[in-house]
Parts: structure tokens; sequence; C-alpha cells
């Protein structure tokens, strides 16, 4: 192992970063399985669309859904079967190796933040459910910041980190798992970043380019306090 970072502040991605984004995806399905069968008496929702989602279909499930159930429910109900996806509670768990780190990252007393991307709502709820908000100093999801145009790459977010657990730029490291956004903007700051390169997630297979990649990769969390060192 090269010689450990000195950092100060750890920034952590959320989706598939913290806990598995598929288990929020499922919840959600459950929770539209369950809004068809109160409001329409329609069943088999769930079980159609996780067998889409499982074989790797990532736009117009509930479209592709709806044109197979026996029903046939018009496709403009799609709307509000996206807001019931989106404003649902999910039941969430941290990946354990989460667990480990936060608490790590307590005990040896660095700043520790959230930077994700998402829509406001969707990002909130999961935030809750995974009770982020008493663990890290500062929880920023883009789209607050003004919408889409904020999302990563946009910087603003890691500015605002900046400013939130000052510190020089060297000390952050953003702790992240898709580098086709995630780690263009930190790089360009001048931070440390570390993909979380879990065997089977959603972005395991995708290679980034030398602009997109990390410095390091792991594929689990618990190799996090190897590589620091405490600033001081």
């Amino acid at each position: 192992m090269s010689e450990p970072w000195r950092l100060h502040t750890v920034v952590f991605d959320l989706d598939d970063t913290l806990y598995p984004e598929a288990d929020f995806v499922n919840s959600g399905f459950g929770a539209v399985d369950s809004w068809l069968r109160a409001n329409h008496g329609v069943e088999g929702f769930e079980e159609r669309a996780r067998a889409l989602f499982a074989a790797g279909h990532r736009g117009r499930i509930f479209d592709a859904v709806l044109e197979t159930l026996p029903e046939q429910l018009p496709l403009a109900l799609v709307p509000t079967l996206v807001e019931v996806y989106r404003s649902h509670r999910p039941q969430l768990r941290l990946f354990p190796d989460a667990q480990h780190a936060f608490d790590w990252v307590t005990v040896v007393n660095l700043g520790a933040a959230l930077v994700t991307d998402g829509y406001s709502q969707v990002q909130r709820n999961k935030i809750a459910a995974l009770g982020l908000a008493a663990r890290l100093g500062s929880c920023i999801v883009t789209d607050e910041l003004g919408g889409r145009d904020f999302w990563k790459p946009h910087p603003e977010a890691f500015r605002r980190v900046m400013t939130a657990h000052p510190g020089p730029a060297a000390g952050y490291v953003y702790v992240a798992d898709n580098p086709r956004k995630d780690f263009i903007a930190p790089r360009q700051l001048g931070w440390r970043t570390l993909r979380v390169r879990r065997p089977g997630g959603e972005h395991a297979s995708y290679e980034g380019t030398a602009h997109e990649s990390a410095e390091r990769e792991i594929v689990s969390l618990a190799s996090l306090p190897e590589l620091v060192r405490q600033s001081g």
C-alpha cells in the first residue's frame, strides 16, 4: 500500500456506495403495487417490474409493465405511478461496511458529509430511512441547489462541503461508485477520490476514462481506514 492520505473530511456518495440502490428500487415497486391494488384492483405489478429491472431495463419500466397487465390500464397513469414511487418512504439498510466506516470516522474524529444526486424528495426519504442526518455533518442533495443543472459533475455541492468543513483541498476525499459523474468535480478542486467498486454493483463493469477515474479503488468501505491518516 502506498503512503496513506492525510485527510480531515470524508465525503460519501449515497446510492450503491452506502446502501444497495436496488433495495430502494424494489421498495418503490412494492409501493406502486400496493397503490394499484388499492385503487384499481390490479395485481402483479411488482413481480413484473422487478423482473424487468433484474434483466437490465433502466427506463420506461412502468410503461412496459402496464402494457403487459391483463387489465390494460392507460399509459396516462404512469405519471401518477412515478409520483407514488418517488414519494414512498422506503425501508433501507446500510451496507455493513458502511456502518463500520461511519463508526471509524467518528472514532478518529474526521469530518463527514454526503453529496448525492437525484430528485430532492427521493433522496431526502433515503437519507431519513438510513438515519444519515444524525451521522454526517452535512447532507447535500444536488437537486436542491437549482435542479438537474447542479447534479454531478457540477462542482457547486463540493464547494459547499468545503465551506461547511474548511481545510486544505487535498484533505478531502470523495467516496463514490460511478466514474461517469462522481469524480470529475472533486478532482478539479484538488480532492482525493476513491471508487468503491462492489462486485455486482450498478456501475462495477464501467471502466472510466483518465478524465473520469478515481485515484484509487476498493471493493469495500472496510478498506477505508488503511488509506487514511489524520492531518495535524
